[in-house]
Formats: C-alpha cells, sequence, structure tokens
C-alpha cells in the first residue's frame, strides 16, 4: 500500500512538474517570439536593418529638398508622382523594380513608354495617369489613388500649397533651382539619399554611388590629359520651338553637362535654357553640338547632316563640317537630365568629345555591365544601339 501511495504521489509530483515546465517553455516561447519581433534581418544586399512590429506600423521624419519636415508612414504602399521626373531614379533604388506607384501625369507616362524602362519595369506603365501634362494638377484624381505620399517638384511652391490641402505627406525632390547646383550626376544622387530617407533604407544605395563614382573617375583622369587649348567649344540644343531654339546656359543641367566635360560652352554667358536666334548659333559656331534626347527635342544627328530642319540651317557650323554632332535616343531617361545613367552620360560625352584619348575605352561594354548589375537587366546589342545611337 505505502509502495502504491508513494507511486501515485509521485505520478502526482510528476505531474505538477511537467505543468510547470510546459509553463515555462510556453513563458520561454512566447519570450522568444517577441525578441523575433525585433531581431536583426538581412537584406538582399546584406545591409543589417532591425526591424520590429512598431516600426512597420509607426511614423519617421524626413526633411525633403524644400525644407520641409514630413512625417512619413513606415509601411509606404501607394506612391503618386508629380511633376518630377524621378521615374528612372526610383527604379534604380529599387534594382530594376519599380513598386508602390499608383499614379503620375500621361506626359511622364509617354516618356516612360519610349524608354528602354518600359522593359525593365512594365509596371510604370500599368499606374493610373492622374493628368494628361506635367503642368497639369488634378487633386481629386490623387486623392481617389489614396497614396501614402506624393512626390513633388520641390522649387513649385504653387504646386505644394495645393496638394497641402489633401493632408497626403508632400515630399519635394530638387530639380533646377535647388539649394545645391544642377549638376545631374550629383542631383540624381541626392534623389536618391532622399528615396532613402523616404522608406527609412539609409545606406542602402552606397554601393551603387560608389560604382558611378568610379565611372566618374576613369571618365575625369582622361580628360585631364587633354591639354586647354584641344578642348573644343560645344553648344546643347535643348528644345525647338516653333523655330526657336533653345540651348543650355550656366546653371542648367546642360551647362553643367559641358562643364563636366571640360568643353567651352558656347552659352555660358547665358542663364538656364535661353532662347537664342539662328544668327546668335551661327556666330558661336560650335565646334561640338551636342542633341538633347526624344521627349525634349525630335532633332536628330541626320536631321542636322540633312539640313532638314525647317527654319534653321546647320550646314555652315563646324560641328556639322567636322561630323561632330551627337544625339542620343532614350536610355533609362532623357540623358540631359539627372538619371541613373548619369556616369554612363558623362562617359558617352566625353568619349564623343575626345574620341583620341578614350579609342581603348569600352563604352558599351560598361554600358552592359553597369545594366545588368544594377538594373537587372541585359541589354541586347540591337537595344544597345537603339538606345544610345552609339
Amino acid at each position: 500500500m505505502a509502495n502504491l501511495f508513494n507511486t501515485r504521489k509521485g505520478c502526482k509530483m510528476n505531474k505538477k512538474l511537467l505543468s510547470l515546465l510546459l509553463v515555462l517553455a510556453l513563458s520561454f516561447g512566447l519570450l522568444t517570439g517577441c525578441q523575433n519581433k525585433n531581431e536583426v534581418a538581412k537584406t538582399d544586399n546584406n545591409t543589417k536593418v532591425e526591424t520590429t512590429t512598431e516600426e512597420s506600423t509607426g511614423t519617421h521624419k524626413v526633411v525633403d529638398h524644400a525644407g520641409h519636415e514630413v512625417e512619413l508612414p513606415n509601411n509606404i504602399e501607394r506612391i503618386v508622382i508629380d511633376q518630377v521626373p524621378i521615374m528612372s531614379t526610383y527604379m534604380a533604388y529599387h534594382k530594376g523594380e519599380a513598386p508602390h506607384i499608383v499614379g503620375y501625369a500621361g506626359s511622364l507616362k509617354a516618356a516612360v513608354s519610349k524608354s528602354i524602362l518600359k522593359d525593365i519595369a512594365p509596371e510604370l506603365l500599368d499606374a493610373e495617369t492622374t493628368v494628361e501634362g506635367q503642368s497639369d494638377l488634378n487633386v481629386e484624381e490623387i486623392i481617389k489613388l489614396k497614396p501614402d505620399v506624393i512626390f513633388y517638384n520641390a522649387k513649385n511652391a504653387d504646386r505644394y500649397e495645393a496638394l497641402s490641402k489633401t493632408g497626403i505627406p508632400l515630399i519635394g525632390f530638387a530639380t533646377v533651382g535647388g539649394e545645391t547646383p544642377a549638376d545631374p550626376i550629383n542631383r540624381n544622387n541626392e534623389w536618391l539619399r532622399l528615396l532613402e530617407d523616404v522608406f527609412n533604407e539609409k545606406g542602402k544605395m552606397d554601393d551603387y554611388v560608389k560604382a558611378g563614382e568610379e565611372i566618374v573617375s576613369e571618365v575625369e583622369e582622361r580628360i585631364a590629359k587633354v591639354p586647354e587649348d584641344k578642348r573644343p567649344t560645344s553648344m546643347i540644343l535643348w528644345k525647338y520651338n516653333q523655330g526657336v531654339p533653345i540651348v543650355a546656359g550656366t546653371g542648367s543641367f546642360g551647362g553643367f553637362w559641358q562643364q563636366r566635360i571640360g568643353t567651352k560652352n558656347v552659352a555660358a554667358e547665358e542663364k538656364g535654357y535661353p532662347q537664342v536666334n539662328a544668327e546668335q548659333i551661327y556666330s558661336w559656331n560650335p565646334e561640338v553640338l551636342f542633341l538633347d534626347g526624344p521627349g525634349l527635342l525630335d532633332i536628330t544627328t541626320d536631321d542636322v547632316y540633312n539640313n532638314s530642319v525647317e527654319g534653321i540651317d546647320f550646314s555652315n557650323l563646324d560641328a556639322v563640317k567636322n561630323k561632330r554632332v551627337f544625339n542620343t535616343r532614350l536610355g533609362m531617361w532623357n540623358w540631359f537630365t539627372p538619371n541613373p545613367d548619369a556616369p554612363l552620360v558623362y562617359a558617352w560625352m566625353a568619349k564623343s568629345t575626345y574620341p583620341e584619348e578614350f579609342k581603348e575605352y569600352d563604352l558599351n561594354a560598361k554600358i552592359k555591365e553597369y545594366y545588368s548589375k544594377w538594373y537587372n537587366y541585359d541589354l541586347s546589342e540591337d537595344e544597345l544601339k537603339e538606345m544610345f545611337n552609339i
């Protein structure tokens, strides 16, 4: 009887012990679960990012290029882009994809449809058209899309006033006229850094920016070997509206491109993008002529060489006589504005301007490698020829 009693008592004690162990195990599991919500995760580029449930549902503050401090949700899923042409930079930020964009101007969509973006990030063509032109504004259509944030041109104060009435957070991206000079390479990097702030991913684009800086350094080293007296005069024809040429002067994106490649911009005494007449261009007589690409200018190298541009005769320019007229088609975006191809633009302009110094520089290989690594897209030879007319 005593043994039986002791056995039953032992069983009872064992049950209590098991119950205690079970409670402890569950408690430990709950604690572990809580810790897992704060565990260190790894991103695709092996950057460590601490994630928490609170972070995914909370907010963070960002100072945009207009100087406004903006509170944004940590979990951004719907974005409207108004005016500012950052689609290609946005795609580069997401390494070949363009998630979360639910609407933007139809004129920008038309540019996307002509660029390689339509093949790399076709989801851009699925976004709604909020308005037809960049200068238009339809606040009601934007509100219907229920965006978490709106990206806009930071220098457009009127736009800010109209959009701020929606109560939707606004992030301004600088174009020309920002606090920093409108150097297209630097501006694109500023856009990338602001996107890091928007998505709360500090340092995400470090490797990308570094890769671009390496290309820039390679090009700068070659240009530095060209004596000052061997550097040509140049001009960028930015637009040609109803027979009126518009060129790139000082302080414009095109002005900075010419400054970068070390040529003497014939329109340097003009500010921004001035309208000029044909006689002025004849007087300047640039030795190198760059033509802006589709979306801004429809004139091509062949048009100039064939002298088929209505209202202006290019045939007597030194650039035409010596076959030194260059134009691009759309790559990721118009190449003479800020865009993620900016280091490649620099290399292309320099190679076009100084063929001897760059004769061993394989630009085609550089472009294909860049697109494959940073956009996850393998360019064909036909695409390369169509895009860059190299």
